[in-house]
């Protein structure tokens, strides 16, 4: 992704706060489970750092489970853009271990699992199985038979820039963000700020003349750095760029939160 899926715009908001504001109103407590080297926006939520990250979803799912103390628990994944509350409460209402089934695929990040369950992840996990969906079938799930849009299902998610820009697009087709021109580039244009379709880095910088030399061999020129609006400078042109994010040019030299006066 070139990007923590966490911080990724989605409409006014990171794509966390979406997420935990869909469950906030569906659920009592909030438990995000997340890396020690990952910093989060404040969430009306606990924190739980993954004792075991290289090991995979089934150890956060392990660490999450146990931290709450409902008897169940609603587990999602970070990119679920299209989660809704009134689908968490219908899950959650069935009151048993449960999951979609999609085309014969178990969606084990949309799923309930009892919160007494963290006990057998833990027995999984030291003989060698990660996948969720061994803890599922242990558990006997049953599928989930709950209405959905199949334009928007809840458990869609992204691994790549181009299917978060799907996802994106898939709501707002007009979706646009914003690319402003700072320092020795500004001073070339006589319009520093462009609003343009939301792509990746490169897509959006092509908005300007290649005679700027924004881009050289396939990466921002070394004489720039792109400033995101969650204060990442970036030089890959495959970062994807997100509704109503404002990019920032700044020269090299520059300050990201002090660039250079023209």
């Amino acid at each position: 992704m070139g990007r923590a899926k966490a911080w990724l715009p989605w409409f006014g908001q990171t794509m966390i706060e979406h997420v935990v504001g869909e469950l906030a109103a569906a659920v009592d407590e909030i438990v995000v489970v997340t890396s020690e080297a990952l910093e989060l926006p404040s969430l009306p939520a606990r924190i739980v750092r993954d004792r075991d990250p290289a090991r995979g979803p089934l150890a956060g799912i392990r660490d999450g489970l146990a931290a709450i103390d409902s008897e169940f628990a609603f587990v999602t994944s970070t990119d679920a853009p299209y989660l809704t509350r009134s689908f968490v409460s219908h899950m959650l209402e069935l009151g048993k271990p449960c999951a979609p089934v999609t085309d014969g695929h178990v969606q084990v990040l949309c799923a309930v699992y009892p919160s007494t369950a963290w006990k057998q992840a833990e027995r999984l996990l030291e003989s060698g199985v990660g996948r969720p969906l061994r803890l599922l079938e242990f558990l006997g799930f049953e599928t989930a038979q709950i209405e959905y849009d199949e334009s928007f299902p809840a458990w869609r998610g992204f691994n790549t820039p181009e299917a978060y820009l799907e996802c994106v697009v898939a709501l707002d087709p007009t979706a646009t963000c914003e690319v402003e021109l700072l320092g020795r580039a500004a001073l070339e244009v006589e319009q520093v700020s462009r609003r343009v379709p939301v792509g990746t880095l490169g897509e959006v910088l092509s908005c300007w003349p290649e005679s700027l030399g924004l881009v050289d061999e396939g990466r921002v020129c070394s004489a720039y750095r792109a400033s995101l609006a969650g204060g990442e400078l970036v030089r890959d042109l495959n970062v994807p760029i997100g509704p109503d994010e404002r990019v920032r040019l700044l020269d090299s030299s520059a300050e990201p939160g002090n660039p250079i006066a023209i």
